[in-house]
């Protein structure tokens, strides 16, 4: 199995991250980082969000790895371990920011809810969209759509959301804020690495995603970073106009 990351990592590298190459390491990621994840964690974050999390970090973590590769070589366990740390440091800033609040230091215990929550990055995205006219329960069936794979490549979640009722704008607004591509990290992915959401949903090209989720945006298709930052300052100009 050892053997096989470094492989999967050569191949999907060597072929430029084509499609299929992409998914077969998609695929292991799921089977070997996603599906062990520990309860405690899945418990903490909300099921969908430490799923979600932990494919953007594994993902991220063997595009440097295909670039910068450790002497000792990379393992399935290795990449566990990095995710894990990291889902840990999400953890803790999570807990930090509730300890700063003393009502919500201690929840009262109830039954688990037939639907679990997101998590509070995924959910801080869906109070986003709800801000700008999404209604929250639409934003976060749209979300736990996105992150009901695998497969969990664009083009994947892009049908899902399509047969979920979402517009091709909308979908691929969705797949930038929960997956983000090779220019941009996702909206996700910086929240979870402590970004604050100020930072992030300021940021034209991350606003224009949103805008494009939430229905207000019918042209959006993703696209080149450049051109798409300023296609964003310039949507935002005339919207605001």
């Amino acid at each position: 199995m050892d053997v096989e990351l470094e492989e999967l990592i050569a191949e999907a590298d060597n072929s430029n991250w084509a499609g299929e190459p992409s998914r077969r390491l998609a695929d292991g990621i799921e089977a070997q980082i996603v599906a062990p994840l520990s309860s405690r964690l899945t418990v903490a974050l909300g099921r969908d969000e430490a799923a979600q999390l932990a494919r953007t970090i594994a993902w991220e973590r063997c595009r440097e790895l295909a670039v910068r590769r450790p002497e000792a070589g990379v393992s399935w366990g290795y990449l566990a371990n990095l995710v894990r740390w990291r889902l840990i440091d999400v953890l803790r800033a999570e807990v930090t920011r509730r300890q700063r609040h003393p009502l919500t230091d201690r929840l009262p215990e109830r039954e688990a809810p037939q639907v679990l929550p997101l998590g509070p990055c995924l959910e801080r995205i869906a109070l986003e969209l709800d801000r700008v006219g999404l209604p929250a329960s639409a934003a976060r069936r749209f979300i736990r759509v996105a992150a009901d794979g695998p497969p969990f490549y664009r083009s994947a979640i892009v049908n899902r959301l399509r047969l979920a009722g979402a517009l091709r704008s909308q979908a691929e607004g969705f797949v930038w804020l929960v997956r983000g591509g090779a220019a941009n990290r996702s909206a996700l992915a910086r929240l979870a690495t402590g970004e604050s959401p100020t930072e992030v949903f300021k940021d034209p090209v991350v606003r224009r995603w949103v805008l494009a989720a939430a229905g207000l945006d019918l042209s959006f298709s993703g696209g080149d970073t450049g051109l798409l930052r300023r296609r964003a300052a310039r949507w935002e100009l005339a919207r605001t106009a």
